[in-house]
């Protein structure tokens, strides 16, 4: 696929950056760097906020589709309810990229880490954490589908341990962080079976966080997280709190990939896979970067042993 101008990646693109939540710290950060690094090539960039509104922000990409702009770049804004958008996409030859939206029929690229691999493997470190037993709180929003997937690796995991009760909470979206809480503090209050939490994303963990400590239950839980935002690492980084673990992602190397895929698209080259996946690194509070530095993604690892050998 060629941009509709076929335009060269050399040249002044026009790109719009949508996404639906865009107040979420992974997606303000990879719609961000997506912004700066378009901004680097020398291209018009635009940024849609959705503020929480799927219809808006289809809205908001076929308006750039009929202005036409040269690509669109998704930031987690599930692909499977942008069937209208892809079309006209594809009916305009303009490219369609995504981070964390989804692989399906007609984008160009999705970039993503694996969410069945990262639920899954941090499901097996949290209920060794709990000593395979107990009640673990599973909160998660599962309309999009990278937290689908980290749900799907989830429950693989959990659904063989007999002696661990799975808690499911499905946490209302936009206004997350209050009804993690909310609901959180809800379950503990009257519930002191609790001995895990699994987040489906990091930004869910804060609050979870202050509704362990108010539950006075901070030394009995231990909660573990996707995704490596720089509130997770400062809560590994100090060491106490129920938060231990989470498998975090190159937000940085996700959003400036969407662009490599729309400068490559311009000039003609084949993408060889729709679906291309990036790694994912453990991190606790023995490998959590210092204050003022970045995980370094070329030799962390999603792999407990390997934590050990260093």
């Amino acid at each position: 696929m060629t941009s509709a101008f076929a335009k060269k990646a050399t040249d002044k693109l026009n790109v719009a950056v949508i996404a639906v939540n865009y107040n979420s710290p992974s997606i303000t950060l990879m719609a961000n760097i997506a912004m700066a690094d378009c901004k680097t090539r020398g291209w018009t960039c635009e940024l849609h906020d959705g503020k929480g509104d799927q219809v808006a922000t289809n809205s908001a990409a076929i308006n750039f589709i009929n202005r036409k702009f040269d690509a669109i770049v998704n930031i987690a804004s599930d692909n499977n309810q942008m069937g209208a958008v892809i079309k006209a996409a594809n009916a305009a030859n303009i490219p369609f990229i995504s981070t964390f939206s989804g692989d399906v029929p007609g984008i160009t690229a999705d970039i993503a880490a694996n969410g069945v691999v990262d639920g899954a493997v941090t499901a097996t470190e949290l209920k060794s954490l709990v000593n395979n037993k107990g009640q673990i709180v599973k909160l998660n929003w599962t309309v999009l589908p990278v937290l689908r997937d980290r749900d799907n690796g989830f429950k693989a995991v959990m659904s063989s341990v007999k002696d661990i009760k799975v808690i499911e909470v499905e946490v209302k979206v936009p206004g997350q962080v209050e009804d993690v809480f909310n609901q959180l503090t809800n379950i503990l209050a009257s519930n002191k079976e609790v001995v895990g939490v699994w987040v489906g994303w990091d930004e869910l963990a804060t609050p979870a966080v202050r509704a362990i400590e108010r539950a006075g239950m901070k030394d009995k839980i231990k909660l573990v997280g996707i995704d490596g935002i720089d509130e997770t690492m400062d809560l590994l980084r100090k060491g106490g709190s129920p938060y231990v673990l989470s498998m975090a992602y190159s937000h940085k190397a996700i959003a400036e990939k969407a662009m490599a895929v729309v400068a490559d698209v311009a000039d003609g080259k084949k993408i060889p896979f729709r679906a291309l996946m990036t790694r994912t690194c453990m991190v606790n509070h023995e490998s959590a970067p210092a204050a003022g530095s970045a995980i370094n993604f070329k030799t962390c690892t999603p792999f407990s042993a390997e934590m050990l050998a260093k």
